[in-house]
């Protein structure tokens, strides 16, 4: 047992009860949820096996704070309990000698567990418009979990271990729907759409768990569907507490699926595992809120349309109780409406699920098709530049010579068939933003809660598609540069009141093609960014000197918030204000060949501008040629190149050279002596070109011996052998079947400062800041 990860929950635990305010059931669940916790990973210690059902006594105990009226007197009996737990964990008692402080706790617990409730305490609490006072307490708190689920309850799961797996796959996506789609009716209660497409993830979540006998996952499936029926019917209100009582439910089926997932689909394994989570407690919660209202049924929409009286519903429901027969069945066969109607009442009642036809393919599976294509375009390439030789070789002309025609269009036809196949296979690994950009809407919505600002989130472009590689890698990116916008962008209500603001802050996500990538902004309407602090952080931490921010733009100025532990913020927070963060960011950006800038204006906005390839199985490259092996730099690492003149170079004490460009000093690299083995310099009097390129705020000049230009590269895995190779990033075959490597600019200026023939050495404040 983690005695010291134990001790950090019931701390949490602690501290939730401090602060315990009645009426708060999801507060009850949460406490509830963590005791269990606790419960968990004491059972796996036979020495505290005891201490552990006293856990789950506790865990039954503080259920009982949703019965208004007793608080107190349960709040003293955990803090008691939690006192006793506090010491065992943290060493002050062994926990076989804890037994004698239990056992005397033991019979006070067990008196309040079957204690009936007491009438005077009967009162009233609300979620979401729904009184639940005075409901009898469901039995779960006076019966053990196994008793409460039988021996039967999950004897039906089938064994089938891949559908198990398909089932386990198709409810994660359909509670990340109805997740990201809260998130909106959060803002918007009155779209009866994204009411309905929440309905439909939990309407079919309750039909495959009960096709394949998990009853567990069907019945809390089927009370999420009952009160969305009461939302769409607008029985209930859509409230912040309502979407919480569902987000706890999301939670509760999540875990469910973890379980599954975790023992690989082992259904006797898996019913040992579900019998220890307590789904009753929220089913009851649920049931409390639906106690209040009564769901529409099809006699009682027919009758607010008219088409049937009192009498005749009673007659249906009379020959109903007489058979087996459905109301409407009933009504149309006795004539009193017609089948058209009863249609009408139960599109009405429920929403028609769309079923959508589609196949899985395993991303390492899709990788490697990629691979292949990848294969495919060089050898069509390689095939290209073989016949083009020899052509000159021959010095044939294809269109004057009858073969050569014929193999023009046979090669023209292979290219036309390769670049299809190409854009196909790469289709089919771009995924749609969207579901980055739903989980940033959650993201906001609990930063913003954590921090007491109310923000709106408005999300454009999320059909927008890129590679799913590049998905998985800007996710974390995102979330900090989001979180940053709540928390240091967006005001608290009461300064956005001052500043004669709207109290609700707003953040803007949006996605569109730029070229041959995709551009995000994420902007606020926020504090902006007060430049001057940036730059008296900067000198303080040596940065920057003073005469040299004087002279700094602002895109400048931003760049040094993604210098590794500068950070603005007053205090540290469980949000920001660490100093890590936004130098992750721009390094994970860099590492799929994106870029990052940010611009701002103070009391206005702020806003991030990130700029991504498509894909990463296929680039866009600038070849360069260094002595006699051609190398490839990412195009957009790429600023500009240039013919240096005497005049523009300046050489430095310790005999390394520098390039004056556009009122600025930058250092120039030789790069012969990074990757040649010999390395000679140039003739005084040899044309040398220097390729400008850009990396964390700063700009580099590499001298090269020739440009060879633009060109789509597909990239190959480097490999075990090379994989030591920090100066690239991966590898490529060009069209005449030589090999070029892929270069890695963070390794490459990092092998430049090594080599004192290339750099200044550590004492030039402009390279090394």
């Amino acid at each position: 047992m983690n005695q010291q990860e134990t001790s950090s929950i019931l701390d949490r635990v602690k501290k939730t009860l401090s602060t315990f305010e009645s009426g708060d059931l999801m507060t009850v669940l949460e406490l509830k949820e963590a005791y269990l916790t606790i419960q968990t990973k004491l059972s796996s210690d036979t020495s505290f096996r005891d201490i552990a059902k006293f856990v789950n006594q506790l865990a039954r105990t503080v259920m009982k704070l949703s019965q208004i009226g007793n608080e107190k007197e349960i709040l003293e009996i955990i803090d008691t309990a939690n006192g006793i737990l506090g010491r065992v964990f943290s060493g002050d008692i062994a926990p076989e000698n804890a037994a004698v402080l239990i056992d005397k706790m033991t019979p006070v617990i067990e008196e309040l567990l079957h204690r009936e409730k007491k009438k005077a305490a009967a009162a009233k609490e609300k979620i979401g418009g729904a009184e639940t006072g005075g409901v009898q307490e469901n039995v779960i708190d006076d019966i053990s979990l196994e008793e409460h689920y039988g021996t039967a309850y999950f004897s039906g799961i089938v064994d089938d271990k891949k559908m198990l797996s398909q089932l386990a796959d198709e409810i994660k996506e359909h509670l990340d729907v109805a997740q990201f789609t809260l998130v909106e009716l959060e803002y918007d209660e009155t779209n009866h759409e994204n009411i309905n497409k929440v309905f439909r993830a939990f309407h079919t979540i309750k039909g495959s768990s009960a096709f394949l006998g998990l009853k567990n996952f069907e019945e809390i499936g089927h009370q999420m569907e009952n009160l969305l029926v009461l939302i769409r019917d607008g029985k209930i209100r859509i409230t912040r507490d309502l979407i919480d009582v569902i987000f706890y439910g999301i939670d509760l089926l999540r875990n469910l699926v973890s379980i599954m997932e975790t023992l690989n689909f082992d259904i006797v394994k898996m019913r040992e595992s579900f019998l220890k989570v307590d789904i009753f407690s929220y089913i009851d919660l649920i049931r409390r809120i639906l106690s209040q209202y009564q769901t529409k049924k099809i006699g009682e929409i027919l009758a607010e349309e008219g088409k049937l009286t009192k009498d005749e519903i009673l007659s249906i429901l009379q020959k109903q109780a007489e058979s087996d027969d459905k109301f409407g069945t009933i009504a149309v066969r006795e004539k009193m409406v017609s089948a058209e109607d009863v249609k009408d009442a139960i599109r009405k009642q429920s929403s028609i699920t769309k079923k959508v036809s589609y196949v899985k393919v395993s991303n390492e599976r899709l990788n490697t098709l990629i691979d292949i294509v990848g294969e495919l375009v060089i050898n069509q390439s390689m095939l290209r530049q073989v016949i083009d030789s020899e052509r000159k070789v021959t010095r044939r002309d294809a269109a004057s010579d009858d073969s050569g025609i014929g193999v023009e269009k046979i090669i023209s036809q292979l290219e036309g068939i390769t670049t299809n196949i190409k854009n196909i296979v790469l289709s089919m690994g771009m995924v749609p933003i969207t579901e980055v950009f739903n989980k940033l809407r959650v993201v906001i919505r609990n930063t913003s809660n954590e921090l007491h600002k109310t923000v709106i989130v408005d999300i454009h472009g999320e059909d927008t598609e890129l590679d799913r590689n590049v998905v998985e890698a800007i996710y974390d990116p995102l979330v900090h540069m989001v979180r940053n916008s709540v928390d240091h962008g967006i005001e608290s209500p009461e300064e956005r009141t001052k500043r004669g603001k709207d109290k609700v802050g707003r953040i803007s996500v949006s996605a569109e093609h730029r070229g041959n990538g995709i551009q995000i902004i994420i902007e606020d309407d926020g504090a902006g960014i007060d430049k001057d602090i940036i730059i008296r952080k900067g000198i303080e931490r040596g940065l920057i000197t003073e005469e040299h921010s004087r002279e700094m733009t602002d895109k400048e100025i931003y760049n040094l918030l993604f210098l590794p532990g500068f950070s603005t913020a007053k205090k540290v927070t469980e949000v920001s204000g660490r100093g890590v963060g936004l130098d992750v960011v721009r390094k994970n950006i860099d590492e799929i060949h994106g870029k990052v800038e940010i611009t701002s204006e103070l009391g206005k906005y702020t806003r991030f501008i990130i700029r991504l390839p498509l894909t990463l199985a296929i680039i866009e490259g600038f070849v360069i040629q260094i002595a006699e092996n051609n190398y490839v730099l990412p195009f957009n690492s790429v600023d500009e190149i240039l013919v240096p003149q005497a005049d523009q170079v300046k050489e430095m004490g310790d005999g390394s050279k520098m390039l004056y460009n556009r009122g600025n000093y930058i250092p120039l690299i030789f790069s012969t002596a990074i990757f040649s083995r010999e390395y000679e310099k140039k003739d005084a009097n040899a044309q040398i070109l220097a390729v400008i390129i850009s990396h964390e705020n700063k700009n580099y000049g590499i001298l090269v011996d020739r440009i060879i230009g633009k060109q789509e590269i597909v990239i190959k895995n480097l490999g075990e052998s090379l994989s030591h190779m920090s100066i690239f990033s991966g590898g490529t075959i060009f069209g005449d079947g030589a090999i070029g490597f892929v270069v890695d600019i963070e390794g490459f200026l990092d092998a430049a400062k090594n080599k004192e023939e290339n750099m200044v050495t550590s004492n030039n404040p402009l390279f090394n800041q």
